[in-house]
């Protein structure tokens, strides 16, 4: 199973953020992850909505964490960032045409191994995360992606 880059981009921005534990600007989290702005702006906006971020307005304001990193399930923030879990065109929210269909063993296969990875990512937490992760460097490379 593939993740976007929306996914991996929430998960390094809620590190940073759990790490910090002070408000971070979008301008500050795009230099210290080496992120597009504008990627930052649209993954924060979606976590905001999500309610596992809070963005407050104006001087001394910015991004903070609105849960416990060990409220966080990662599961949860996968299921949040990604639009189609389906591994499969068959599992797909529009899925394409099938021969086998209705009547398919590997849809059922594909089906039971994206419940198992998301089932292995809601076992840990973002408290996990950041425990065992080194702070980001100060000066990521010069190209943001």
């Amino acid at each position: 199973m593939r993740l976007s880059q929306a996914s991996d981009f929430a998960l390094r921005i809620l590190v940073h953020l759990g790490q910090t534990r002070q408000p971070e600007t979008v301008d500050g989290l795009s230099r210290r992850l080496g992120l597009s702005k504008s990627h930052v702006m649209k993954i924060v906006a979606q976590l905001g909505r999500a309610g596992i971020i809070a963005t407050t307005r104006g001087r001394g304001g910015g991004l903070t964490l609105k849960k416990d990193p060990a409220e966080v399930r990662l599961g949860a923030v996968v299921r949040e960032m990604e639009a189609d879990l389906g591994v499969v065109a068959c599992l797909q929210h529009e899925p394409g045409d099938c021969v086998f269909l209705p009547r398919c063993a590997l849809k059922h296969a594909m089906a039971q191994a994206t419940r198992a990875f998301l089932d292995s990512l809601d076992r840990q937490t973002l408290a996990d995360m950041i425990i065992g992760t080194q702070p980001a460097r100060i000066d990521p490379p010069a190209e943001a992606v």
